[in-house]
């Protein structure tokens, strides 16, 4: 029933968006829930004013999550009382740092031109996959859920695949974790904002031409106030098992479920096939994408969480 009802909420909103904000650097800030904080200030996010974390400056949470986009399909997303600073925003070179607390990284595309690391205390991770990665600076940990990330720290380093962690203060030795027992708050927040994001996804997708574009982006949403990824072609799942829809298949969406039925009056069976269609990356070749633009709203296929709204 929630399902449905994301469905017909979506089909109600009329086609009306046309606006465009270009990016070609990482940094913005998307979300915030509870007391968040840019370079010592209040963050208030309103209507499409969305601040960027600049060279230099800290992103700081006390009780309160932040979502903050780095190039064109990586979420960083912080936990209570945690800070991040920007090192760099190029697309080409992203590097940023946890000083201190806990962030978790949702990698759902990483194009060849892109280099995204993660600096915590005396380590760097960079990530070579897509998939997601936890980071706790208070503890010193690197866990990797999914993905695969090389760690370095001094004169070692180590390569961290899915499921294994490691204290970047030893010697770089990965160990096994439990993925499952280790899905605390933020993971959760996190599995929530992806659902949110599914659903400007789908709006976002169907109100563009799907020969608009030539790159992956972040497609802004007016109707839920946010950005969103979307893949140049093809569609991905995200590690929570959500859907990213490009343009060129997000009609996915609306065909019909698959029905099988026994009719007595035909003696004939009935119903449409199911799809053989599975999960499409996007072009590996897109350069680094910018921020795009979107027009209009759709429907969803995800039951969007009805968790916090956005941050004032």
């Amino acid at each position: 029933m929630v399902r449905a009802g994301a469905i017909l909420l979506a089909l109600a909103v009329p086609a009306c968006w046309a606006q465009a904000v270009i990016s070609a650097h990482s940094g913005l800030v998307n979300y915030v829930e509870g007391d968040v904080q840019l370079a010592g200030k209040q963050v208030k996010l309103d209507g499409a004013i969305f601040p960027d974390v600049k060279i230099g400056q800290t992103l700081s949470t006390q009780m309160g999550h932040a979502e903050v986009l780095l190039t064109p399909g990586v979420f960083l997303r912080l936990d209570n009382h945690t800070s991040l600073r920007m090192i760099s925003t190029d697309l080409t070179d992203t590097r940023v740092e946890i000083v201190n607390g806990s962030a978790l990284v949702e990698a759902d595309e990483i194009l060849k031109s892109n280099r995204i690391s993660v600096k915590m205390g005396d380590s760097e991770t960079l990530l070579l996959k897509t998939g997601l990665y936890h980071f706790n600076a208070d503890a010193g940990q690197v866990r990797t859920f999914d993905g695969k990330a090389q760690v370095s720290a001094a004169d070692n380093s180590a390569e961290l695949k899915g499921g294994r962690t490691l204290l970047v203060g030893s010697s770089l030795t990965p160990d096994k974790f439990n993925k499952n027992k280790s899905k605390d708050e933020l993971y959760a927040w996190s599995e929530q904002r992806d659902y949110r994001l599914a659903l400007a996804n789908i709006s976002a997708a169907r109100s563009t031409k799907a020969k608009g574009f030539s790159n992956s982006l972040w497609a802004l949403d007016p109707w839920l106030g946010m950005y969103t990824f979307l893949p140049r072609s093809g569609y991905m799942y995200s590690p929570f098992g959500i859907s990213w829809y490009s343009p060129s298949t997000v009609w996915v969406v609306f065909q019909p479920a698959p029905t099988y039925g026994y009719s007595a009056a035909s003696t004939s069976w009935q119903g449409v096939a199911p799809s053989s269609s599975g999960s499409v990356a996007p072009s590996s070749n897109a350069s680094t994408g910018a921020v795009g633009a979107s027009s209009g709203s759709s429907a969803s296929a995800v039951a969007a969480s009805s968790g916090g709204s956005r941050g004032r």
